[in-house]
């Protein structure tokens, strides 16, 4: 067999072994968007409900916090925030379910209720870093809803 035969039918070959691995990595990435799209109100209400809330108590006050053409946004943004290791999904999530509980409407809009979410969160003072991301993120979210 000459060298371009060879060549050819290893390529052939690692390309068959490699199509499952490819295909199942497909599938394991579009999971995991479902699972962070997952309903956001839904979410805060199961966080109030184990807090000791009555259901449907507790499924009213969360869809205050989120409206539902801003769930997705929300997603994204918590995503975001997640990736770039700012605050975790479940601390942001705790986070609107006290706001949720004292019925104040949540706006990730704007640089400063970034910076106030977070820093309540951490309980702590931002450093320059974190705040420059959530910079970008509050530029990025304004020319989402301009």
């Amino acid at each position: 067999m000459n060298k371009q035969n060879l060549l050819t039918l290893t390529l052939i070959i690692s390309g068959l072994a490699l199509n499952p691995v490819m295909a199942d990595a497909v599938v394991n990435s579009a999971a995991s968007t479902q699972t962070i799209n997952y309903s956001l109100s839904s979410s805060i209400s199961s966080i109030l409900y184990n807090r000791g809330l009555e259901e449907e108590t507790a499924d009213e006050l969360a869809s205050g916090v989120v409206d539902e053409e801003d769930e997705m946004f929300f997603a994204m943004l918590l995503q975001t925030l997640d990736s770039k290791n700012i605050v975790s999904r479940q601390e942001v999530l705790e986070y609107l379910s006290t706001e949720a509980l004292h019925r104040r409407s949540v706006d990730f809009k704007t640089y400063d209720n970034l910076v106030g979410m977070v820093s309540k969160i951490k309980k702590c003072a931002l450093d320059k870093n974190t705040r420059n991301q959530l910079s970008y993120l509050a530029k990025v979210n304004r020319q989402l809803f301009v």
